[in-house]
């Protein structure tokens, strides 16, 4: 009896547990199959990286626009990636060539080299070019010793995140930069690309120099051969949308703008073979449609290079130029100005429609940016009642040369004044016995002097490399010992180069109209989303490293933006 009753006993605890397993079976058995994550980080990277800068843009011009952007263009970045809604870059001056070496190196003009455009060069007395190389020669050119192809990296002195990409994979990963100015396309690229490539104003072709291959690569010379840049001459240049819908803009005719020519109005239709036939391959770079051009020519470098199918990541990095001619030639509140980033965005749509198509959609990742933004017309701010204007620096390297005589006797005191800087003739000051730095200072006193001149430094004051606030902390950035001038001085807010009382506008200060950017990730790896905190341009290295789970570029000082990683 009591065996019996054990039995039925443990037979029921049995029943019960085999019906439990079946029931939480069931329960299993109603979720996803789970999916195999790799835990190969390498697996993880995209096939092929694109850097996209254009050149001058300014943040604002993201929601100027907005309503007329096409859906698949700048809106598809802003609604389908990541947004960093308040980038600024950390140091002056804001030009084209810094910008783009620091969105690359992760580092500021202090460690990378690259001061400026442009530089006055103390051991060879001149003008000294940001990327020039007397060691190479000219591709594409009419002549081997033309000097618009004899450019190198070599000036720049870390590295990129382009050269670490090659550097991890033991050189297997392809690079090639593109852009209409060499500076955009060679600083970059790194110094280990497999090939960057620049327009020639002379010819209207694609260039580049033997400091990457003895002679152009073949897909180069059939593109050149088929004369684009004509093509695009020929349909001129005319508004995307009728007139009444630029009311974003200031009349089509307003004394804000360069003409031009002398005989020819800033006002559309642009057809240049009727107005400078001579000089159509230059004057085509202040157009759209070179815009257009560029495109077609990194479709066909990511076509015969066939980046984006090599076994690791490949890397493409593409700047507009042209958005930077037209914005300073006809201004930030012109139609021209408009119409250009109306006609962008549609560009950026079929430039997109290719990757998807020839990469993969959701198997790249690009990111967006600005070498720098720009400033409002000095003009057009004094119309509106703010203290603004322009500096003659001709006149005032007179008046300060003629300042220094007082104080030191006869001499040419000063070797290069321009923009924010004052070389001084260190060789005069040293044969006089005169003190540098009490030179330094007395320049210093006389820019302070000056209307539209608010903040100067001396170079032996920068070098003692103390933490500063401010405008000034931007200029301690910018500064390098061994190449930086003398003095350096900040423009008031809405002063600008006498140079651009033609028409147009310029960059280059600390202000936020030029120091505050665009910058958008968008595909493989990167979440939707946006931040308000303040980014540094350069973060932009750091972040890409962390993506690709590369070193940081070796003179580094961004950190990752986390909120793209994070969940």
């Amino acid at each position: 009896m009591n065996f019996s009753i054990k039995k039925i006993v443990s037979l029921c605890l049995f029943a019960c547990l085999l019906s439990t397993h079946f029931v939480f079976g069931k329960i299993v058995n109603k979720k996803e199959p789970k999916t195999k994550i790799s835990t190969n980080p390498i697996e993880t990277r995209p096939k092929l990286v694109i850097g996209i800068v254009i050149d001058q843009m300014r943040y604002d011009y993201l929601y100027r626009f907005y309503n007329q952007y096409s859906d698949n263009g700048f809106k598809r970045l802003l609604n389908d990636g990541f947004s960093c809604e308040n980038t600024h870059y950390n140091y002056t001056p804001t030009n084209t060539a810094p910008g783009h070496a620091s969105i690359f190196t992760g580092a500021t003009p202090t460690n990378h080299e690259i001061i400026n455009n442009q530089w006055y060069s103390r051991a060879e007395k001149r003008i000294f070019y940001c990327t020039e190389d007397k060691t190479v020669k000219s591709l594409g050119t009419k002549t081997s010793e033309g000097k618009k192809g004899k450019m190198s990296p070599y000036n720049l002195k870390t590295t990129t995140i382009t050269d670490e990409i090659k550097l991890a994979t033991n050189q297997r990963a392809k690079v090639v930069g593109i852009s209409i100015k060499d500076r955009g396309a060679i600083l970059p690229a790194g110094h280990i690309a497999n090939g960057a490539y620049w327009y020639d104003t002379s010819s209207g072709k694609m260039i580049s120099s033997t400091y990457y291959f003895e002679e152009l690569p073949k897909w180069v010379k059939d593109f050149n051969n088929k004369k684009v840049v004509g093509k695009y001459i020929k349909q001129g240049w005319e508004l995307l949308l009728p007139l009444t819908e630029y009311y974003q803009s200031l009349a089509d005719e307003n004394h804000y703008e360069k003409p031009p020519i002398k005989n020819k109005k800033a006002t559309f239709p642009y057809f240049i073979d009727k107005y400078n036939k001579k000089k159509r391959h230059k004057e085509f770079i202040y157009t759209a449609p070179a815009n257009t051009f560029l495109r077609d020519f990194a479709q066909e470098a990511i076509l015969k290079e066939k980046l984006g199918k090599n076994e690791v990541t490949d890397f493409l990095t593409l700047s507009f130029s042209p958005t930077d001619y037209i914005g300073h030639r006809y201004g930030i509140y012109s139609v021209e100005v408009q119409d250009t980033y109306l006609r962008l965005d549609r560009e950026l749509a079929i430039f997109f429609e290719f990757l998807d198509k020839n990469i993969g959609k959701g198997e790249y990742t690009l990111f967006l940016t600005a070498d720098h933004a720009a400033a409002a017309s000095s003009y057009h701010l004094q119309d509106l009642q703010f203290d603004a204007g322009y500096l003659k620096w001709d006149s005032m390297k007179v008046e300060l040369n003629d300042f220094l005589e007082e104080q030191y006797g006869k001499g040419d005191f000063i070797s290069y004044l321009m923009d924010q800087d004052v070389f001084l003739n260190r060789e005069l000051l040293s044969q006089r016995n005169i003190s540098l730095e009490e030179a330094q200072q007395k320049t210093s006193e006389f820019l302070l002097a000056q209307k539209g001149i608010t903040q100067t430094i001396t170079a032996t004051e920068l070098s003692k490399q103390i933490q500063r606030t401010g405008f000034l902390q931007l200029v301690q950035n910018g500064f390098n010992a061994r190449l930086s001038p003398d003095v350096s001085f900040l423009h008031q807010s809405g002063y600008m180069d006498s140079y651009y009382k033609k028409g147009g506008t310029t960059h280059g200060m600390p202000y936020t109209y030029d120091t505050q950017v665009p910058l958008i990730f968008f595909g493989k790896n990167i979440k939707r989303g946006k931040t308000h905190r303040r980014v540094e341009i350069t973060d932009i290295a750091a972040t890409l490293a962390s993506l690709l789970y590369l070193q940081q570029p070796s003179g580094c000082v961004g950190n990752p933006i986390i909120e793209i990683f994070e969940d």
